[in-house]
């Protein structure tokens, strides 16, 4: 928490008439990152002024984290469908190439909102993106936002602005993480590209419940390795992994249909089916659920 600003500036976007989710503004990473250049004047690794210019990705250096994806806003939509519906329960959650991390936050609001004596629906979420700085610049700060939100809006003083900056101050940072231990809430950060580094940090000592990824199929090359990781955050449990996409990338190469036959190649036990698709004017796009196949007969 300490490298994050004393002041963050937040517009808040609205994907649903119930889900409103505060973002860090890309303006507010810039100035950050033009403060701590002066200070330190030495500093090598400008990747992420690559990601507040016009190129939304450069391979081996920046992966797009800093922006919101409309997948993302899909993902968001369908989870809130899903979790209104079933009052499905997922105690760990995973997100691969979080970025901005809507799908985490939606979910994360959620178990803000349980109170503290109920069962919370989420209590460990680890967040991985390609950049160690996209999780310190809009990760971290919009999970801040969140909190904040729904701790003001528990409070009928004042409504919630829809743009403003937050002030962070140290009693909020205390707050924030007192009610996080509170409520059992564990927050991991991982950072690095998919492959067999990225699944051995992720092999957890139990499989995660819900494994989520949005625009993270679009190269061909890098497909397969993300596949390895959801696959190996899963195995051995009942959980599953939801995948928004768009149906294909043109000028990259990816596409939905790619990714499930990787799947499929890579794990035959895999139960996978389109949950959800989008056919507006464009390229469509298709959330992918990946889950294992019952071995067990079913009694009755």
């Amino acid at each position: 928490m300490t490298r994050i600003p004393r002041n963050i500036s937040y517009a808040t976007i609205s994907i649903t008439p119930t889900v409103l989710i505060p973002r860090r503004e890309l303006y507010d990473v810039r100035m950050q990152l033009m403060d701590e250049d002066e200070l330190n004047r030495d500093r090598s690794d400008r990747s992420m002024i690559v990601g507040l210019g016009r190129e939304d990705i450069r391979t081996s250096l920046y992966e797009g984290g800093l922006k919101s994806w409309e997948c993302s806003v899909d993902l968001v939509r369908h989870l809130a469908s899903l979790y209104k519906q079933t009052g499905q329960e997922s105690k760990k959650v995973l997100e691969l190439g979080c970025g901005t991390s809507l799908p985490s936050l939606f979910l994360f609001q959620t178990t803000l909102r349980a109170a503290k004596t109920t069962k919370h629906p989420f209590t460990h979420f680890t967040l991985a993106d390609y950049n160690l700085e996209v999780l310190r610049l809009v990760t971290l700060p919009n999970i801040l936002l969140s909190w904040a939100m729904l701790n003001h809006l528990s409070s009928p003083s004042e409504p919630w602005e829809l743009e403003g900056d937050l002030d962070v101050t140290e009693a909020l940072t205390v707050a924030f993480l007192s009610d996080l231990c509170g409520r059992g809430i564990v927050l991991d950060f991982i950072s690095g590209g998919w492959g067999t580094e990225m699944t051995e940090l992720l092999k957890p000592a139990s499989p995660y419940d819900l494994a989520l990824g949005s625009e993270t199929i679009y190269s061909p090359s890098t497909t397969p390795l993300f596949t390895d990781v959801l696959l190996e955050a899963l195995k051995g449990g009942e959980g599953s992994g939801l995948v928004a996409a768009k149906q294909i990338y043109f000028g990259v190469g990816g596409s939905v249909t790619d990714f499930v036959n990787i799947v499929r190649s890579k794990d035959s036990n895999a139960q996978i089916q389109i949950v959800r698709e989008e056919k507006e004017a464009g390229v469509g796009r298709s959330i992918v659920e990946i889950s294992n196949k019952s071995d067990e007969p079913h009694s009755g």
